[in-house]
């Protein structure tokens, strides 16, 4: 009897052992670490310069006076995480649509830039300070103030395209004159 009972004792024992070396749990594989790339998006910092079209009007208590220009732009932008910080420079020569024959004006404009960089996409506003000459009134200058809103777009590393809201007053032409202007802007960085 001692012989069965050392028998069986052995097979359980063989048996149990067995089930705890090989577990039923799987063994843990340690894998080795690996390099997480954050992609940090576009990168809006440097110096760009481009041409610009304009459409708007003027008032200073009567009707609107429409008029249309183009003319060129260039400046700075410094991308600091979220916000892009900037300053551009402007020159554009409209006609207005007075009475015949059409009149001839000069803008020179300075804007500070404030964005938020999306990406490939920036809203941002301006504030700034111009200068206008019209021709016809002797050609001398009258400074105002401006502030607009609007966004670029990348189109590739090297041309952003921008559309631009902007207003301008300027307080001693004709006792105070009220510009509105959509601008459509297409600059090359570099």
């Amino acid at each position: 009897m001692f012989k069965h009972l050392a028998t069986a004792s052995s097979l359980a024992l063989a048996t149990f052992g067995t089930a705890h070396a090989g577990s039923l749990v799987e063994p843990v594989v340690v894998s080795p670490p690996t390099a997480v790339y954050l992609d940090p998006g576009r990168d809006w910092s440097g110096f760009y310069a481009g041409v610009n079209g304009d459409l708007g009007s003027l008032n200073n208590g009567g009707p609107n006076i429409s008029y249309y220009g183009y003319g060129v732009h260039g400046g700075y932008l410094a991308d600091m995480g979220d916000f892009v910080v900037g300053g551009e420079v402007s020159y554009e020569y409209t006609t207005v649509d007075l009475a015949a024959p059409n009149d001839t004006w000069h803008r020179i404009g300075g804007d500070l830039i404030l964005g938020y960089d999306a990406g490939d996409f920036m809203p941002h506003v301006t504030a700034g300070v111009a200068g206008l000459r019209q021709t016809a009134a002797g050609g001398t200058w009258e400074m105002g103030w401006s502030a607009g809103a609007g966004a670029s777009v990348m189109m590739s590393d090297n041309i952003m395209l921008t559309g631009r809201y902007r207003y301008t007053r300027y307080d001693n032409l004709a006792g105070g004159v009220n510009a509105h202007a959509g601008k459509l802007m297409i600059s090359f960085r570099f």
